[in-house]
């Protein structure tokens, strides 16, 4: 029997991708081109201005971009509210624009630290970052027009990083890719950070130097792109070319070799049947071998013995127990939150057990049963509220052709007490079938 591997995947997906750019048609970065004091260009307020206020963090959360706000000065958190942003920014009671003398802009002397600021000096004088938010005020701080572009993608290269020894260092590239095929060098404009500074560290220019030997990533932010790129230091000299020739059976076990190798971790031997049988029946079947069990597999010498007793294991009752039992918790099967959803107290979730374990006992893929929770209604199509009820009462007491497992749906997922408003309901949902959680997205744009 071949079964489901029943595993909870966080799939993200991205507006970004990693696809290498033609520098041909690529504008230079800013800060290259606002550093000539004759520049005449107008900066643009969401491809330059507001990512230029991230990069110098005055929209992160310990400043402007708190849900407080700073000194009456609030900003979106990371940008992400263009029009929002655009009318703090603008508001004439305020006077952080002054559009008769640009340069005596509070969004202009703060920064310098002209004029007292909590967050100090965020850049010199007749810098880059100083030259592109002036020329922005003086072009009238205008907001988004009517017909902007459209931000589609970032592009960072490298799109891996595979360092060799401690104190490597490689630069990464940000390309930005908008709507209308205008594509910028967008690097000096991207917030970088790394998910572990003990194995690669990442400066404010996007320079990543190897650490200590390890596996993480650094990540760049620009706009909506969000892009983490993977960072390797081998553990050991084994690695690449001097890697040992290691079997993989399936597609699975190929991945997991291949960044092994890449990390120069070379797996363990092949353990010995007796810790073998023990590892399959608690990972299949959740329960140590019995002593006939141990006895009896020690004794058999055929070659194939393995394979049989994991196909063994996937008949057996205890799989469709056990893995009844993970996916009843993945879904959250709570007994405590099923109270007053049926006349008879405990029914409900055993009924959500009854349910899982059955299409586990007969194999149906994971995406069927995702489909038999989410998808489900208490009411079928076209019954009466009389009909409903009468065949509900029929179901708890249990007369002859009313079990609930032969049912297409299970319908206790959204009936949960803590799914009652739909907020609750779509940070459940993103927890329970994608992995992630998405609170923040409560308060801003979820990178995600």
């Amino acid at each position: 029997m071949t079964s489901c591997c029943f595993s909870l995947l966080a799939v993200i997906a991205l507006s970004a991708t990693s696809e290498a750019a033609d520098k041909t048609d690529v504008k230079q970065p800013v800060n290259q081109r606002f550093s000539d004091p004759a520049s005449t260009e107008v900066p643009q307020f969401q491809q330059h201005v507001i990512p230029l206020l991230g990069k110098l963090g005055c929209n992160g959360r310990a400043c402007h971009g708190s849900f407080q706000g700073k000194g009456d000065f609030r900003l979106s958190l990371f940008g992400y509210d263009f029009a929002m942003d655009h009318q703090q920014l603008t508001d004439k009671d305020a006077e952080r624009i002054n559009l008769k003398e640009a340069a005596e802009s509070l969004i202009i002397q703060k920064p310098l630290n002209e004029i007292e600021h909590e967050g100090g000096k965020r850049f010199e004088k007749d810098s880059w970052q100083h030259r592109l938010l002036l020329s922005w005020v003086k072009a009238g701080a205008n907001g988004l027009p009517k017909q902007a572009p459209k931000f589609e993608r970032l592009i960072v290269t490298p799109d891996a990083i595979q360092f060799k020894k401690e104190g490597e260092t490689v630069s990464l590239n940000a390309i930005a890719v908008w709507s209308d095929g205008t594509r910028e060098d967008v690097t000096p404009l991207c917030r970088f950070q790394t998910n572990n500074e003990q194995i690669a560290t990442i400066t404010e220019e996007g320079l990543v130097t190897a650490a200590k030997p390890g596996d993480t990533h650094v990540v760049a932010f620009y706009d909506s792109g969000v892009i983490p790129v993977p960072v390797i230091q081998p553990v050991s000299e084994q690695y690449g070319e001097k890697y040992p020739q290691i079997a993989a059976a399936t597609e699975v076990d190929k991945h997991v070799v291949n960044k092994l190798q890449k990390l120069g971790m070379v797996p363990a031997d092949k353990c010995d049947d007796a810790e073998f049988l023990r590892r399959v029946s608690l990972d299949i079947s959740g329960t140590l071998p019995a002593p006939h069990e141990i006895e009896s597999f020690l004794k058999d010498t055929s070659p194939d013995k393995r394979e049989k007793k994991i196909d063994e294991l996937l008949e057996s009752p205890g799989y469709a127990a056990w893995w009844a039992t993970k996916l009843c918790d993945f879904t959250q099967n709570n007994y405590d939150d099923l109270v007053n959803v049926s006349p008879v107290r405990e029914r409900p979730s055993q009924d959500w057990y009854d349910w899982i374990k059955k299409r586990v006992a007969n194999n149906v893929g994971y995406d069927k049963i995702t489909e038999g929770i989410l998808l489900a209604t208490s009411r079928e199509n076209g019954e009466s509220f009389e009909e409903f009820t009468k065949n509900i009462n029929a179901i708890y007491q249990d007369k002859p052709g009313t079990d609930i497992t032969d049912r297409d749906h299970m319908p206790y997922y959204w009936a949960r007490r803590d799914l009652r408003n739909p907020d609750d309901r779509v940070l459940g949902f993103a927890y329970t079938f994608l992995g992630i959680r998405i609170q923040c997205a409560q308060c801003h744009k979820h990178p995600f």
